[in-house]
């Protein structure tokens, strides 16, 4: 019987007399697309073309997105920057993202990498160049198979001032500009809180305008605003700011908290608006003449190494402001906590 040869590789059946004409190729009839492919050339082509135009399209979105694009190596250099991005940051691939985005020469925390690497998805607000940007980071296979990183930045600098602006109303009375209620409530749980944590003092000044009833029902409520504006301007000027918490807590009484501040030394700053106050004179225009206010201050303080709570602290000082007026008024009266409260 006659043997049949075959090229490996291919489909196709050669017999040997054919191998042996002259002047024939015998390859021109092999089919040279991988083993499972089929498709004629131009058909290759025009794959090449439709995949050139997604990536024409794919660059086309991202860069005419507003938010910025980079997507960074394992070793967080740059192999990628969008067109804002390249706006902002000039042309930087190559470059380490630190040295580009925060402009540092030193890598930063880069605690997002290792949960990137596993998968997730990190979310952030970064703060740079004096905007505050939400930053995404998500894991990006690129090429070799490596887990990359792509980070999309979007510039939220006027959203996060609105939200700024929005909570600081929400935790500030109106009339006097001072904290209200609401954030004295949280603030006094936490000071009390680091303070028996640290073994630190912590003190709390409460005031109350005497006769402020009569006043307002002889005068009016406008000029009875004006006595709780100067008042809480006096406030203002004797603590110490970002570190005292002065309080509207509720219709003419005021609160203070003071951290890390001994009854010694809350009795000074409540002396100094004490004789402020006392000093300041209200015109009544309706009246032709002027008038003079004075105020109660109750004192509480912790001392270090106390069992204690909130509430006795804010119920000790309530009470010494009693004592203060029940003396007359105009005065400042210190309670101490001591032992278990």
């Amino acid at each position: 019987m006659q043997q049949k040869e075959y090229v490996k590789g291919n489909a196709q059946q050669i017999p040997e007399k054919n191998l042996q004409q002259e002047g024939e190729n015998p390859f021109h009839t092999i089919n040279l697309m991988p083993l499972g492919r089929n498709k004629p050339y131009h058909t290759l082509s025009q794959s090449h073309t439709i995949i050139n135009k997604q990536d024409d399209l794919f660059n086309a979105i991202l860069s005419n997105m507003k938010d910025m694009i980079f997507i960074m190596d394992k070793e967080n250099k740059i192999v990628y920057m969008n067109k804002p991005a390249t706006d902002e940051y000039g042309v930087s691939v190559g470059k380490y993202c630190y040295q580009v985005i925060c402009n540092n020469e030193i890598p930063c925390q880069d605690n997002d990498m290792n949960a990137v690497r596993k998968g997730q998805t990190v979310q952030l607000e970064r703060p740079i160049k004096g905007k505050v940007y939400d930053s995404l980071v998500v894991p990006f296979v690129y090429g070799n198979k490596e887990i990359y990183k792509m980070e999309i930045l979007r510039d939220i600098t006027g959203r996060k001032q609105l939200q700024d602006e929005l909570e600081k109303l929400s935790i500030t009375d109106k009339l006097t500009g001072l904290y209200n209620r609401r954030y004295f409530d949280d603030i006094l749980e936490k000071e009390v809180l680091r303070a028996k944590r640290l073994h630190h003092d912590v003190s709390l000044l409460f005031i109350d305008i005497d006769k402020f009833k009569d006043f307002n029902d002889t005068y009016g409520h406008a000029m009875g605003d004006k006595i709780l504006q100067r008042l809480g301007n006096f406030v203002k000027k004797y603590v110490r700011k970002g570190i005292d918490v002065p309080c509207r807590y509720d219709g003419e009484e005021f609160t203070i908290i003071l951290p890390e501040t001994s009854c010694r030394r809350a009795l000074v700053v409540a002396n100094r608006i004490l004789k402020s106050f006392r000093n300041s004179k209200f015109h009544i225009p309706q009246k032709g003449k002027s008038v003079q206010k004075t105020i109660s201050i109750g004192i509480a303080g912790i001392g270090q190494y106390r069992n204690f709570s909130v509430k006795s602290l804010l119920v000790h000082a309530d009470k010494a402001m009693y004592t203060a007026k029940k003396l007359g008024g105009n005065r400042a009266c210190e309670w101490k906590v001591s032992g278990k409260a």
